[in-house]
C-alpha cells in the first residue's frame, strides 16, 4: 500500500459516502403536529417535564421513515400502542409496517432530558418523512462493512485484498459532479458535511426534497454482485464464532430517577419488539423481572407481544433476579429474595427460569453468591465488570467460580474494550472481542451483547443490518444469534481453571459507604421484614402477600446504582421515602399480626438467631416481673426506660412478663462492670482493659476518628483514592461528660466539631457485658471528605476475618503483593475480627460495610461524602452504632453481632400463642422463617462458623419436612421423629426446609 492502510481506508470511506445521498429518494416535511389539541409550527420551544405531540398519517409507499427531533428522549405510539423511540442513537423510525394506505394515529411522549439525564433546551425542531431506496442502502452497507473489516483486521494480506477489491468497485461508480447537484447532496454526505459547515463562510446548504437515482443505482447494482462474489471468494477462511444477542443495560436509576426509568424501559422494550418483527433472526435478552412487571402494569399489550417472542425463543428473560442488584451490601436473604422473586416471576409469566446470572455492571461479588445461584437453579454467571480493575487484571474469562461452601458455577466474561456490555455488531467489536478472549485453546466461541445501554434504547437497525453483511465477509469470526442461556450451556465444563474466593473489583470501593443513610435504612428494612415474616409464621397469620409487596420495594432499591450510592440526589430522596414507607407499613403489619390481650402482661420477643440476656428498652415506666423476680429498671439519657434481668431468652422465643401495679423503685447504686475497664482519653479515643485476658485491646488507644480528603481521580461518589490516608487528620473531642449511670449501664457522651459539622458519640457499657457500644449521631455538612474510625489493636495476626452474613472470609493483614495492596477497602457486614489463639478484637456494627485492615489496625468507614453525581451525598443527620469486644472466637463474635443487631423488642400486652423452634448446635443463623401456606412454613438456616456435624431442629407439632432449594421447590422428604429433624450438615451451607405442622 503506497499510502498506508489508514489513508487507503479514509479514501474508501469518503468515496463511499458520496453515494449515500442517492439512498434517499424523497424527503418531505411532516406537518400537522398538535399539542393539547392545537396545531403547532416547527421549531416549537417547550418547557414541560413531559410533553405529548399528536398527528396522523396516510402513506402508501413502503420504506418510509420518520426522522424527527422532539426535544428529548421520545416514546412513539402508533394507533395508541408503543412501538419505538427517538433518541440520539435511534434518530429515525421505520413507518413501513403502517404504509398500507390507511389513516394511522401517531403520538409521541417526550422528556426534556438527554440519555444520561442531562438537561436539554427542548425544541421540537425537525420533522420529515424520508423515503429510502432500501436495495441501494443495503448494498452500500455491505460495502461499508467490507471497509470496516479491512480497517480492523490485523492480517495485512486480508486488509490489502479487501482494499483492492473495494477500491476497484468504487472507482467504477460514477457519481454526478456538477456543482449544483453535489451541493444539494452535502447534507446527506456524512464524510464531508462537518468540514463544509465549519469554514469561515459556508455555502448555503439545503436538503434535497427528491432525487432520481435510477442511473447511479443501476451502476451500483450492476457491479455490486460481482464485487460481493469477489469478497466472498478471497482465500481467507472464517475463524471462531461470535454469538451475538441484542441487549440494553438499563440502570433502574442512576443519573435519572426511577420514574424516568419506567419510560426508558418502555422505549427500549418497544424498540426491541419492533426490530424482532422486521428481523426474524433477531434475538433480544433482558434481565430484571421488575422491569417486566412494570411493563405488564403500564403497557399490557406490549407485555403480551414480549411473551409471544419469549415462547418463540426470540426474547430471553435473563438473570433470574428482581433487578441487577448490588452484590456486596445486601444480606444473604436479600440476595436469595432477588432470585426467588425473579425466577418465580419468570416462571409464572414466561414458563421458564433463567440458567444464567447476568450482572455485567455490578461492583464486585460476594463469596456467598455461587451457592445462592446454584440454589436458584442457575449454573452460569456472566459479568464484564472485572475488566474495570484499576491495578490487577482478573486472570480468567472462563473458569469455575467456587463459592464459600464449595458450590461452583461457570464464570464467563467478554472484553469489548470500546463499548463493554453496550456493544455493537461491527467488524471492530467482533474482531477485537474475539481476539481479547484468553481461552481460545479451550473454546473458539464467544458471546457479544449489542445495543445502546442505560437510556440508549438497545439495538439499532444498522446493527441488525451489519449482522447480515458480516456473515458473508471472510477472514473474520462467524457471527450467529443466540440467547445467553443457549450460549452458556454449551461452554466447556471440564478442564477449565477454578477461582476460589470473592470476585473483588479493584474500583468503586467507596460504594461500600457512600449514601450511608440509605444503607442504614435498607438494613433496617431487611431486619424488619425478617422479623414480621417470623411473627406471621409463628402466629399463623396471613400477611405474606403484603410482606411480598414490601420486598419488591426493598429489592429494587438494591439496584447496583441505588444502594451503592452512585446516583443523583433525587434517587436518594425517593429511596429514603420508599424505605421509610416500608418500615411504617411493616410496623402496621406487625401490630395486625399480634393479638392484643387484656392480661396485664408485657411480651418480649427475641428476633436473633441466638439466645441473649434479657435487656431491652421501652418508652413506658413499668414494674416488670419474671418468675417472681423483678427486672431492674433505669431511666436513659434520652428519656426511655431500660430493663434487665440476669436470665436468657432463646432465639425466636416470646416471654410474658408480669406488670405489677406499683411504680418500680430505682436502685441508687453505682454502675459496676466486672469484665472490662473503659479508659477515655482527652481526644475522645479509648482503650479497654479486658479483665479475663488481662490485656488492653488497643496499642495506646482505639476508636480514633480520622478525617481524610476524598478526591478520587475520576469516579467521585464511587471511589476512594489509593493514597487517601496521606491526607488524614485526627479529630479531637471538645467535650466529654457522663450522661447516664445506674445499675444496668453507664453512658459517656463525647462531642466533636469539624467546621460546621458535629459528631456526638455515646460510649455505652452494660452490666455483665464485655462489649462497649459506640452510639453515634452526626450532623454532617462536609464535602469530599471520608470519615473513618481506626482501631490499632494489640493483636499480632496475618489474617483478619470479615462477615459475609452467611459465612465469613479471611483476608491478609499484610500488603506484600499488588493484589493485596489493591484491597485497601473491603466488604464486611456486621463484624470484623483480628485475633490470636488466646486474644482478639472484634468490631461490630449495625449498618456499615466498608472496612480496612492494615497490619493490626482495623478501619471502619463511617461517612463518605463526594460531589458527583449527588453533590449533597450524606448531607444532614446520621445515626448508627458500632461496638468493640474482645473475642478470639468466630462463633462468639457472630453471636454477639447478631444480638447487637437484632435486639429484644417489647410487644406490649400481646398474646404469645405461637409454636416454638429450637435449633442445635448454635452455629446456625436463621436467615428466614416464613409462612408458605396454611400449616406450612419455610425455614432457612446458614451454617456460619465453618464446621460440620449433626444438626437438630425441633419444631412444635412438626409432621413432615422436606429439603427444598431457595425457590421453595421440594428436593426430597426428610425423616421427622418426635417433632425433630436430625441431619448431617456441612460448612457454610445454606439449608432451606419446607415444614408441615
Amino acid at each position: 500500500m503506497y499510502r498506508g492502510k489508514d489513508k487507503e481506508i479514509s479514501h474508501l470511506k469518503r468515496a463511499l459516502s458520496e453515494i449515500y445521498p442517492y439512498c434517499i429518494l424523497k424527503r418531505e416535511e411532516y406537518k400537522g403536529w398538535k399539542h393539547d389539541g392545537k396545531e403547532i409550527s416547527i421549531p416549537y420551544e417547550w418547557s414541560l417535564q413531559k410533553i405529548t405531540f399528536e398527528n396522523e398519517f396516510k402513506i402508501d409507499s413502503k420504506n418510509t421513515y420518520l426522522r424527527a427531533w422532539f426535544g428529548g428522549e421520545t416514546l412513539i405510539f402508533i394507533d395508541e400502542q408503543p412501538v419505538g423511540e427517538i433518541n440520539p442513537f435511534h434518530k429515525e423510525f421505520d413507518l413501513s409496517p403502517y404504509c398500507d394506505g390507511n389513516v394511522h394515529s401517531i403520538k409521541v411522549e417526550t422528556v426534556p432530558r438527554g440519555l444520561f439525564g442531562t438537561k436539554e433546551n427542548p425544541v421540537f425542531n425537525e420533522s420529515f418523512l424520508i423515503y429510502y431506496d432500501i436495495e441501494l442502502k443495503k448494498a452500500l452497507n455491505f460495502v461499508y462493512n467490507v471497509i470496516q473489516v479491512a480497517e480492523e483486521t490485523s492480517d495485512q494480506y486480508l486488509a490489502q485484498a479487501l482494499i483492492n477489491i473495494t477500491d476497484e468497485f468504487l472507482s467504477s461508480i460514477y457519481v454526478p459532479r456538477n456543482t449544483k447537484e453535489y451541493l444539494n447532496n452535502v447534507l446527506d454526505n456524512p464524510a464531508i458535511i462537518q468540514e463544509i459547515k465549519s469554514v469561515w463562510n459556508p455555502p448555503k446548504l439545503e436538503y434535497t426534497n427528491s432525487r432520481n437515482n435510477s442511473d447511479i443505482k443501476k451502476s451500483v447494482l450492476e457491479k455490486f454482485n460481482n464485487f460481493k462474489e469477489k469478497v466472498k471468494n478471497i482465500p481467507f477462511p472464517k475463524y471462531g464464532k461470535v454469538f451475538v444477542v441484542g441487549h440494553a443495560h438499563i440502570d433502574y436509576a442512576w443519573l435519572w430517577p426511577t420514574n424516568e426509568t419506567k419510560r426508558k424501559i418502555a422505549r427500549t422494550f418497544s424498540n426491541a419488539v419492533t426490530l424482532s418483527k422486521k428481523y426474524k433472526e433477531f434475538i433480544y435478552t433482558q434481565s430484571s423481572a421488575k422491569m417486566y412487571k412494570d411493563i405488564k402494569e403500564n403497557y399490557p399489550e406490549l407485555f403480551e407481544e414480549i411473551k409471544k417472542l419469549v415462547s418463540e425463543n426470540r426474547w430471553e428473560p435473563v438473570g433470574g433476579m428482581w433487578v441487577e442488584s448490588d452484590c456486596n451490601v445486601p444480606s444473604a436473604e436479600s440476595l436469595i429474595r432477588q432470585f426467588y422473586y425473579g425466577q418465580k416471576f419468570f416462571e409464572k409469566e414466561f414458563g421458564k427460569k433463567s440458567k444464567t446470572c447476568w450482572l455485567p455492571d455490578v461492583f464486585g461479588f460476594s463469596w456467598i453468591l455461587p451457592q445462592i445461584l446454584k440454589e436458584a437453579n442457575i449454573d452460569y454467571f456472566v459479568t464484564t465488570k472485572l475488566y474495570w480493575n484499576e491495578s490487577n487484571e482478573f486472570p480468567y474469562d472462563l473458569c469455575k467460580w467456587r463459592g464459600i461452601d464449595g458450590s461452583e458455577v461457570i464464570y464467563y466474561s467478554y472484553k469489548n474494550m470500546e463499548e463493554g456490555y453496550n456493544g455493537k455488531i461491527s467488524a471492530k467489536s467482533l474482531i477485537n472481542t474475539f481476539e481479547n478472549f484468553r481461552h481460545k485453546d479451550i473454546t473458539s466461541s464467544i458471546l457479544l451483547s449489542f445495543g445502546y445501554g442505560d437510556g440508549g434504547g438497545g439495538p439499532t437497525e444498522e446493527m441488525c443490518e451489519n449482522y447480515y453483511a458480516l456473515k458473508e465477509i471472510p477472514g473474520i469470526p462467524q457471527v450467529e444469534y443466540s440467547t445467553v442461556d443457549d450460549f452458556t450451556k454449551n461452554l466447556p465444563k471440564e478442564n477449565i481453571p477454578v477461582w476460589d474466593g470473592e470476585l473483588y473489583l479493584e474500583l468503586h470501593r467507596g460504594t461500600l459507604t457512600s449514601q450511608s443513610r440509605t444503607k442504614i435504612l435498607h438494613k433496617k428494612c431487611e431486619d424488619k421484614l425478617r422479623e414480621i415474616e417470623i411473627l406471621n409464621a409463628l402466629y399463623g397469620k396471613n400477611y405474606q402477600e403484603e410482606i411480598d409487596e414490601l420486598w419488591d420495594i426493598v429489592l429494587y432499591n438494591e439496584f447496583h446504582d441505588i444502594l451503592p450510592g452512585s446516583s443523583i440526589h433525587e434517587v436518594y430522596q425517593d429511596a429514603e421515602r420508599d424505605l421509610n414507607k416500608v418500615l411504617e407499613k411493616a410496623e402496621t403489619i406487625k401490630r395486625q399480626i399480634l393479638t392484643k390481650t387484656s392480661k396485664n402482661k408485657l411480651v418480649i420477643f427475641n428476633p436473633s438467631s441466638f439466645k441473649q440476656k434479657i435487656y431491652f428498652e421501652s418508652n413506658k415506666l413499668l414494674n416488670l416481673e419474671l418468675d417472681g423476680k423483678s427486672l431492674k429498671v433505669q431511666k436513659t439519657y434520652d428519656g426511655k426506660y431500660l430493663y434487665y434481668i440476669d436470665k436468657y431468652i432463646n432465639p425466636l422465643e416470646t416471654i410474658q412478663l408480669n406488670i405489677k401495679d406499683k411504680i418500680p423503685e430505682f436502685e441508687d447504686k453505682p454502675f459496676e462492670n466486672k469484665l472490662i475497664e473503659l479508659i477515655i482519653f482527652e481526644d475522645g479515643s479509648i482503650n479497654i482493659f479486658d479483665k479475663k485476658t488481662n490485656k488492653y485491646l488497643f496499642k495506646n488507644s482505639g476508636n480514633i476518628l480520622m478525617l481524610y480528603k476524598d478526591i478520587p481521580y475520576y469516579w467521585e461518589n464511587w471511589d476512594i483514592d489509593a493514597n487517601y490516608a496521606k491526607s488524614g487528620r485526627k479529630l479531637n473531642a471538645n467535650k466529654i461528660e457522663v450522661v447516664e449511670e445506674g445499675p444496668i449501664r453507664k453512658v459517656i457522651k463525647v462531642e466533636y466539631k469539624v467546621e460546621n459539622s458535629k459528631i456526638v458519640q455515646y460510649y455505652i457499657l452494660q452490666r455483665d457485658s464485655n462489649l462497649v457500644e459506640v452510639k453515634t449521631e452526626i450532623d454532617w455538612h462536609l464535602r469530599r471528605s471520608l470519615l473513618k474510625a481506626l482501631f490499632p489493636t494489640n493483636v499480632l495476626s496475618r489474617y483478619a476475618k470479615f462477615d459475609l452474613d452467611a459465612g465469613y472470609i479471611e483476608r491478609p493483614t499484610y500488603k506484600n503483593t499488588n493484589f493485596e495492596k489493591a484491597r485497601f477497602e473491603v466488604l464486611g457486614h456486621r463484624w470484623v475480627n483480628i485475633s490470636q489463639p488466646d486474644f482478639g478484637v472484634s468490631i461490630i456494627n449495625n449498618g456499615k460495610y466498608g472496612h480496612s485492615v492494615d497490619n493490626n489496625v482495623i478501619g471502619l468507614s463511617l461517612i463518605k461524602a463526594g460531589t458527583y453525581p449527588d453533590f449533597f451525598a450524606d448531607e444532614g443527620f446520621h445515626e448508627f452504632s458500632y461496638a468493640i469486644v474482645e473475642s478470639s472466637s468466630v462463633k462468639d463474635t457472630i453471636q454477639i453481632a447478631d444480638n447487637f443487631n437484632k435486639r429484644i423488642s417489647a410487644l406490649e400486652k400481646f398474646d404469645t400463642k405461637g409454636f416454638s423452634v429450637r435449633i442445635s448446635p448454635d452455629n446456625f443463623k436463621i436467615l428466614a422463617l416464613k409462612k408458605l401456606a396454611q400449616n406450612t412454613i419455610v425455614l432457612r438456616l446458614a451454617e456460619v462458623v465453618g464446621t460440620s456435624g449433626t444438626l437438630e431442629i425441633e419444631i412444635e407439632n412438626l409432621k413432615k419436612a422436606y429439603f427444598s432449594n431457595i425457590l421453595e421447590e421440594v428436593k426430597e422428604e426428610i425423616s421427622v421423629k418426635n417433632n425433630k429433624i436430625i441431619l448431617e450438615y456441612e460448612p457454610f451451607k445454606i439449608y432451606t426446609f419446607i415444614c408441615k405442622l
